[in-house]
């Protein structure tokens, strides 16, 4: 098996991802490697809608919501873990994130919180697969 050394998992809260997060956490105690999860704030779709306070506030609870009991997991199995957030499209700002940060290995769980939904995987993981070089691990 392929030794990994960075492993990102999209974060979304739902129980598809904390399957995802617990597939990444078996390989990465194979491999020694580190986890980052990742959440993405949805932000106003229609340009000129202001982000305001009370928006903030919401995307930072359910980040809250998704990436703590994902942090507890992972530490709770001595696996290396660390977290980011950003704010956009979610598939394309999980496929800029693996560019940028160098990941071996994407670990997403299909059919999450996203709203469109598709027969056989979620809209967000079809598109990070079909936009990414980075090898992608599609837990369902």
């Amino acid at each position: 098996m392929a030794k990994f050394k960075k492993i990102l998992v999209p974060l979304d809260g739902s129980a598809n991802a904390t399957r995802g997060l617990d597939r990444a956490i078996e390989i990465a105690k194979g491999s020694d490697a580190e986890i980052t999860g990742f959440y993405v704030f949805h932000l106003p779709l229609a340009a000129g809608i202001k982000y305001t306070a009370k928006m903030k506030e919401e995307a930072q609870k359910k980040a809250v919501k998704a990436i703590g009991p994902a942090m507890n997991k992972a530490q709770k199995a001595g696996a290396t873990f660390k977290y980011k957030t950003s704010g956009g499209n979610t598939g394309a700002e999980i496929v800029k994130f693996a560019k940028n940060g160098k990941f071996d290995m994407i670990v997403i769980g299909a059919r999450g919180l996203g709203g469109a939904k598709e027969a056989f995987l979620g809209s967000t993981s079809n598109y990070v697969m079909h936009k990414t070089k980075i090898p992608v691990l599609v837990v369902k």
